[in-house]
């Protein structure tokens, strides 16, 4: 992996330390630029789209550490994974994972200046055609900013990730902007690019063409894709902010203008990322399902606030037999907060081995755990239909939101389909029960399927923010958990974990990690007092309390 890592970089400037890091640590692993190799925005494009501490620990792309870690936590407070009750750690993270997600952001962000500094640099004709890796790069960033915001609340960024340009280690302890700051400079920004990008399309030459098609791995080169993944996520982030707190005329307001543009609505213009490890050549999960969530299954334990809602109309929603397995009786039954913590422990002690004596259902075999080759979908058209249909809903845009609805249940049994039936099983799959689908459900079973889902619900925008924390799953629960911070749906009762020392009640927020404390404690205290603490149960701008 390093050594593929080493040759799509074409240099060896990577930096792996955040915004503040300590002496030593600069000493050990800051390279000097004037020992690289040739630097060139193409290739530092892809060194920020690629950007990982080792090819275990990365956010930007589907990595065993952010689904076993992040996604997990995330999914126990999202109640999108079964989990034990009072087990002591049901609402609490370790600092570790806290700052491991921290530092890989912000060895993104230095990245970016290198890129920022070497296209700056450059004469007026270089920067005409560098102009396009700069964009992307910038597209791309806010779409890791705009998730660490929403975990942490304010974060440093305007003046952080300088120390591989400088050198300087006392000016890389950057203060923090504000989270709202942050927000309406993204909404902004994305909506300049997509204009810069649109123009950028119309003139490209061939030879930026090409060398853009051999470096991004994240659109293959595609422009129009990327104007769809530049709305489509101005589309969220202004989503985000419309509903609630200090922004809710500017986020509205785009919505409205974001609606109306170009849009991830096909599974054929999604954003999917194409590389990964040396033996795929494609940006997939690979080992995250099968190391994380194999096993004796215990991590793979099917959530019945899940599989509830997958049953609310009575009829068997037809995502249901790709996303888990039944049990040994062929029920459909996960963990629930309302059992008792000595209940799910002696059912979880009925199982012989994998299945035998096996009471609740598991992430299907195929679809999840054996899957080798699970596709990491950026954004999902199911995930544009949603936003639409509240946004048409709640009257921030025109449209139907019965129609966007149903097309954004339609998308995600597309999408979760196609996992199940491109699935390549890796391992010992013998051990497990597995469903492989033929073929996709009819639209017309879909659409049938789609309008009792509506029609069970009197709240409309309930009905969508279920459906899109479905689709969310497991895999993007971070997504699912601040939509249920923002919305409130779907309401999911959390119960108090008798047994915490921290953290016995649901997560507001994620508390900054004891690294950035400890090295940038001058701009952290001043964070902190500005928006009052630096505790879990602190509701951001933009949210609800959820109780």
């Amino acid at each position: 992996m390093k050594k593929i890592y080493a040759l799509i970089l074409g240099l060896g400037i990577l930096a792996a330390f955040a915004s503040s890091c300590s002496k030593s640590e600069f000493e050990t692993k800051f390279y000097d630029p004037s020992k690289t190799t040739t630097v060139t925005c193409d290739k530092l494009m892809t060194g920020a789209f690629y950007v990982a501490i080792d090819q275990y620990v990365s956010y930007g792309y589907a990595s065993y550490w952010r689904l076993y870690t992040w996604e997990n936590y995330f999914a126990r407070l999202a109640q999108t994974v079964g989990f034990t009750n009072d087990s002591g750690t049901v609402y609490f993270l370790q600092d570790g994972w806290a700052n491991n997600r921290w530092e890989n952001f912000y060895e993104m962000l230095m990245q970016y200046r290198r890129l920022q500094e070497t296209y700056n640099n450059e004469d007026a004709e270089s920067q005409a055609e560098d102009k396009i890796f700069l964009d992307l790069t910038e597209v791309y960033l806010y779409d890791q900013l705009s998730q660490v915001v929403d975990m942490f609340g304010p974060v440093p960024f305007e003046k952080a990730g300088y120390l591989g340009i400088t050198g300087d280690l006392a000016s890389s302890y950057a203060s923090y902007d504000s989270d709202k700051d942050l927000y309406k400079m993204m909404i902004d920004r994305l909506g300049e690019l997509y204009t810069e990008i649109g123009s950028i399309k119309s003139s490209i030459t061939s030879v930026v063409q090409a060398k853009l098609t051999k470096q991004d791995f994240i659109n293959g080169g595609d422009l129009d894709k990327w104007l769809r993944f530049t709305n489509s996520l101005r589309l969220r982030l202004a989503m985000r902010v419309a509903t609630n707190g200090d922004l809710t005329s500017t986020g509205q307001a785009a919505v409205k203008d974001a609606a109306g543009k170009s849009l991830i609505t096909t599974i054929e213009n999604a954003t999917v990322g194409k590389v990964g490890p040396e033996s795929t050549g494609g940006m997939k999960f690979w080992e995250g399902y099968r190391e994380g969530y194999g096993g004796d299954g215990l991590n793979s334990t099917a959530s019945q606030a899940m599989i509830d809602a997958m049953m609310i109309t009575g009829d068997e929603d037809p995502r249901l037999r790709v996303i888990y397995n039944p049990n040994e009786a062929g029920q459909f039954i996960g963990k629930s907060v309302k059992e008792t913590k000595a209940a799910q422990e002696a059912n979880d002690n009925l199982r012989s081995n994998n299945w035998t004596n096996r009471v609740y259902a598991t992430l299907d075999s195929v679809t999840f755990i054996g899957n080798g080759l699970m596709e990491n979908f950026v954004f999902s058209p199911a995930e544009t239909y949603f936003i639409l249909a509240e946004a048409y809903q709640r009257g921030y845009a025109s449209g139907d939101a019965k129609a966007a609805f149903k097309n954004g249940v339609k998308y995600s049994v597309y999408q979760y389909y196609y996992w199940n039936m491109n699935s390549t099983p890796q391992g010992n799959m013998s051990t497990y029960r597995h469903y492989k689908a033929d073929a996709v459900p009819s639209d017309a079973s879909i659409e049938a399927y789609a309008e009792k889902v509506w029609n069970a619900y009197s709240d409309k925008v309930e009905a969508i923010m279920t459906q899109k924390w479905l689709h969310f799953g497991l895999t993007d629960a971070h997504q699912a958990w601040s939509d249920i911070r923002r919305t409130g749906y779907p309401a999911l009762d959390h119960p108090t974990d008798a047994q915490a020392q921290v953290n016995p009640n649901v997560t507001q927020r994620v508390c900054y990690p004891l690294k950035e404390k400890n090295n940038n404690t001058a701009n952290y205290n001043a964070a902190i007092t500005s928006v009052g603490n630096d505790s879990a149960t602190h509701v951001l701008f933009w949210a609800k309390e959820v109780k």
